[in-house]
């Protein structure tokens, strides 16, 4: 087993200090960051303009049943049969809206 090394903690480090030290201790002992870096786009998304359809009941409850089944929303879907059918669809019009997560996808 390793022996623990412990860093004295003086009552007059300010929490930069303190940071500090905990991130420079984490990088010589291999220990990742809990703060992920923050992901750049490649390319800001353009203006939207919504669309609206009209479908059969049993058209939206299947994409209700799908949408709940696979934890993405209907919108997820409905792009990505879009995408399928070799319309251009980027990977930003995938990017959810910030109004619902489900499940473990949330923060």
């Amino acid at each position: 087993m390793s022996k623990k090394v412990s860093l004295p903690l003086d009552d007059d480090d300010d929490d930069d200090a303190l940071a500090q030290r905990i991130s420079e201790t984490a990088k010589q002992q291999g220990i990742p960051s809990l703060t992920p870096a923050p992901v750049s786009s490649s390319s800001p998304a353009g203006p939207r303009r919504p669309i609206k359809v009209e479908v059969s009941d049993a058209l939206f409850e299947a994409l209700t049943v799908t949408a709940a089944q696979q934890r993405v929303t209907k919108r997820f879907l409905i792009l990505s049969a879009l995408r399928d059918a070799g319309f251009p669809v980027d990977e930003a019009d995938f990017r959810e809206d910030g109004r619902r997560l489900r499940g473990s996808r949330k923060v």
